[in-house]
């Protein structure tokens, strides 16, 4: 406090010494309170006037956060400036009074940054563009140093102490704003006090920031390969992979999702397989399908029959598809009993067809009586029909019936109709 606010507060003191009705409501931080009301050491009553205003001052405490419930209340939404600190405050479980408090200070502070720390700037707007990238996890210190350098000019690097920069770098971006807020955060230590080591998070305020002015800004080289070698978790580096996937940049996105594949990523490892198989490199696709295997992703089994497929080995591609039904997944069956018919290879349709039948799935038999009725062969699709029908496959013949009675073929929906009913 200093010589305004003593004149501020004596002001209101005497206000209050003349009629009412009139209210005055006002905010002061806990510490300053106790401070201010605390019974002075003998000659050392500094704030004479602000202490006797306090004193006929009836306090209503601020929680230090609000409970979900509170925070749910119409009269939250109903207020852009409370909305907007709820939604930027979901990581500090609902310390929305500090947001409002200290949010928009704190973006003044990573932009003048810029000129007083421009380390500082560039740590910030590193963990800024992770954010929003889809590193969700807190952050490596180590990332948000080996990517800082690509936000700053040649000027800037050649001038920075190697030894220092970074942690003065760390200490503006950890620097409490309004003494409430910072750009980063420490993270707690989970199974004991105090913080993790070398990992931070960042505010969702400037997260919320970010979002709105960075939105397509694309980060330099130093970002994605910092965010390779550090990104916290595989879901992190999946989530990266596929932000740049989305911006065009299809190297750096392989090579994130090879970073995840390697650390043991099935996500990652299906993306890449898929990638490979697009590309014609079928070898590449089946080894990556084979570790997925291995890992007990059956889904992948459907993968590699279809790659196997497209080579020309139908006798690898059955195997996959019925170690794909034994495992649940009648799909690649049906595929290549589709494929089958396709070629005009009814007889071995039909054996594929029966086994996905056997698995559960009787769509093959029935686009498979389909295929022999028009190709003339009407006992062959009576036959399959009845199959059909003895396994519960009556709701796909009756389809098959009306759209029989909708192309004019009432002979047709007649015959199909007797096995649907």
């Amino acid at each position: 406090m200093g010589t305004d606010a003593e004149e501020a507060a004596a002001a209101l003191h005497s206000r209050l010494e003349h009629p009412g009705p009139v209210v005055i409501l006002g905010t002061l931080w806990p510490e300053y309170h106790r401070t201010l009301t605390t019974t002075p050491k003998p000659g050392k009553n500094w704030y004479p006037n602000a202490r006797a205003l306090l004193n006929q001052v009836k306090p209503v405490d601020v929680p230090v956060s609000f409970t979900a419930t509170a925070l749910q209340s119409s009269l939250v939404h109903r207020d852009r400036s409370l909305a907007t600190a709820m939604s930027t405050s979901t990581s500090t479980s609902g310390r929305i009074t500090q947001t409002l408090a200290a949010g928009p200070q704190l973006v003044d502070h990573y932009h003048q940054a810029t000129s007083h720390s421009p380390y500082g700037h560039a740590v910030i707007t590193t963990a800024m563009d992770a954010r929003r990238l889809g590193h969700t996890s807190p952050l490596p210190a180590a990332l948000l140093k080996a990517a800082a350098p690509g936000y700053l000019t040649e000027q800037q690097r050649a001038a920075a102490d190697p030894d220092t920069w970074f942690a003065h770098a760390l200490d503006y971006a950890l620097e409490r704003v309004m003494g409430v807020a910072a750009a980063l955060e420490p993270v707690a230590n989970t199974k004991g006090m105090g913080a993790l080591p070398d990992i931070y998070r960042l505010s969702d305020y400037l997260d919320h920031h970010a979002r709105t002015t960075r939105s397509h800004v694309f980060p330099p080289d130093s970002f994605w390969t910092a965010a390779r070698d550090h990104a916290a978790s595989t879901a992190d580096l999946e989530a990266l992979a596929e932000a740049a996937d989305h911006r065009g940049r299809y190297r750096i996105a392989a090579d994130l999702y090879q970073r995840a594949a390697d650390a043991g990523g099935i996500g990652a490892l299906a993306e890449l397989a898929w990638r490979r198989g697009q590309t014609g490199d079928l070898d590449g696709a089946e080894q990556l399908l084979q570790r997925l295997i291995d890992a007990g992703d059956t889904g992948a089994l459907a993968q590699l029959a279809q790659l196997r497929q497209r080579a020309g080995d139908l006798d690898g591609a059955e195997t996959l598809a019925q170690r794909a039904a034994d495992a649940g997944d009648t799909g690649p069956l049906v595929e290549l009993a589709w494929r089958r018919g396709e070629a005009g290879d009814l007889d071995g349709a039909e054996r594929l067809a029966q086994r996905a039948a056997h698995a559960g799935n009787v769509n093959a038999l029935v686009r498979l009586a389909r295929r022999r009725e028009e190709a003339g062969d009407l006992d062959g699709a009576e036959r399959l029909a009845q199959q059909a029908t003895d396994i519960g496959g009556r709701d796909a013949l009756m389809r098959l019936a009306r759209a029989h009675e909708r192309a004019g073929d009432a002979e047709g929906a007649k015959r199909w109709r007797r096995f649907g009913l």
